[in-house]
């Protein structure tokens, strides 16, 4: 793993299930990350996340989904481009079933490749941080 790389690990107390549907079903991304979604999940989909106070949208590409356990996708740091090595970073959720709920582990790659690696790294750490709070409070009370 480089030295850049974003990793998080969390307990929700919630069925892997329900915690797939909050990564993966658009109406429900845009209730803790972001403000707007659209999300094909499947591999080779395509989708984008919105932040209104940022005034744009971040395209996606999905690159790999093994449902309810693994998701993959590559999101673009510029707003309106196509994600590609280079301009994006490569973000990985895997979840397993513990007693009581899910375990989720993210990782996120990609940031040694990128124009201003420390400051995208740092901007996505602090973003991370909350927006996986958001998703632990709204899987566990939905």
């Amino acid at each position: 793993m480089a030295t850049l790389d974003i990793t998080r690990t969390i307990d929700i107390k919630a069925a892997p299930e329900k915690v797939w549907a909050a990564l993966t079903e658009s109406d429900l991304i845009s209730q803790w990350f972001g403000d707007t979604c659209e999300l094909d999940p499947t591999p080779g989909g395509a989708g984008r996340f919105g932040w209104t106070a940022h005034g744009a949208d971040f395209r996606v590409v999905v690159e790999h989904v093994d449902k309810p356990k693994t998701l993959v996708y590559r999101w673009a740091r510029e707003s309106g481009v196509d994600p590609v090595q280079g301009n994006s970073t490569l973000v990985r959720f895997d979840l397993t079933e513990i007693d009581g709920g899910t375990r989720l582990n993210l990782v996120e790659t990609g940031f040694d490749d990128l124009p201003d690696p420390e400051s995208a790294r740092a901007d996505n750490t602090g973003g991370w941080t909350a927006e996986l709070a958001e998703l632990v409070e709204f899987v566990e009370r939905a």
